[in-house]
């Protein structure tokens, strides 16, 4: 029979139970990080190595401030760790601000922190712990569940939700600063005919290519948004020239002539645009919007492919770019 092993010693068991807390450790997917009672580096996990670029060796010692190094998201301006106020206070420290970790190769990661003390035996403070975790995969999908709720999901323009923000957004600071701004309603001519046709493959290629000319008809501060079907909105902002707005609709006409390429066949439609001005023309959003429907509705009338400006009144003879 054989004889049992000897039973293992207290050093043995520490052992042991040293190797299981290093796996258990480096089989988290946060970043784990131990400091000394003067916030000094003790620890590192694997996700930590990985998230700061340091490995154990390189970060044993330094001040927490160099290992993890982070700034605020939006400003760019360095953000304390919660370390050493997790110390002092002897409390868990968290970083509310939206906040981005400095990686030792001066690359971005989005993450959470926080840092809990650690006690003795007597319950005095040794140190801390600090976790982060990673949510580039959290914010990530934040910032696409944003876009499908913001954004025309074939154009890629704002949509009528955006839109309608920024619409009321520039009445406000219009009527502030006491400042004029237009409104361009946009419709393609004898689109539903093509789309019909061609079927609806061919008709959202036209809808993207024609929302690529329309952003390279307008100046970087303004919106153009799809409102849907054919239909699209460009706010020209600090527009308190009306000659202004007519020259960007003049170009957004002859843009949309030009022809289309589909599947290797050319194309041709137009565009009809109607000009409202805020204040001269109407003072709230759904009256801007309404007017300058009403002057696409005319130059409709009138024969499509051009441009034609608000009035109570409707104008004799609307204006026309040469197709």
């Amino acid at each position: 029979m054989k004889k049992p092993g000897p039973l293992p010693s207290d050093l043995d068991t520490l052992f042991i139970e040293r190797e299981r807390a290093q796996v258990t450790l480096d089989s988290i997917g946060d970043a784990v990080v131990s400091t000394d009672f003067r916030g000094h580096v003790t620890y590192l996990n694997r996700a930590a190595e990985h998230l700061t670029g340091f490995p154990q060796e390189a970060a044993f010692g330094r001040p927490i401030g160099e290992v993890f190094r982070l700034v605020h998201a939006e400003s760019g301006r360095p953000v304390d760790c919660p370390v050493t106020e997790s110390i002092i206070e002897d409390q868990r420290r968290s970083v509310d601000a939206p906040c981005l970790l400095l990686h030792r190769k001066n690359t971005l990661v989005p993450v959470d922190v926080s840092a809990t003390p650690i006690h003795d035996q007597l319950g005095g403070v040794v140190g801390a712990v600090l976790v982060a975790h990673d949510v580039t995969a959290a914010r990530e999908l934040s910032e696409k569940l944003a876009r499908l709720a913001l954004y025309d999901h074939l154009t890629g323009l704002p949509n009528r939700t955006l839109f309608a923000d920024r619409l009321d957004r520039a009445i406000g600071l219009a009527k502030r600063a006491g400042e004029c701004f237009s409104l361009l309603y946009i419709d393609l001519d004898n689109f539903k005919e093509v789309n019909d046709r061609l079927g609806h493959q061919a008709g959202d290629q036209i809808l993207q290519i024609a929302a690529d000319r329309l952003l390279h008809c307008v100046r970087d501060s303004d919106t153009v948004s799809r409102q849907g079907g054919d239909e699209f909105l460009a706010l020209l902002i600090n527009c308190n020239d009306e000659n202004a707005s007519t020259l960007c609709a003049q170009k957004i006409v002859e843009t949309l002539s030009a022809p289309y390429v589909i599947d290797g066949k050319e194309l041709r439609l137009s565009g009809t645009v109607g000009i409202a001005q805020y204040p001269s023309d109407a003072t709230e959003a759904r009256s801007l919007v309404r007017a300058a429907d009403t002057a696409m509705y005319r130059a409709k009338c009138a024969g499509r492919g051009r441009y034609e400006c608000f009035s109570p009144i409707p104008q004799a003879s609307p204006h026309r770019t040469p197709i």
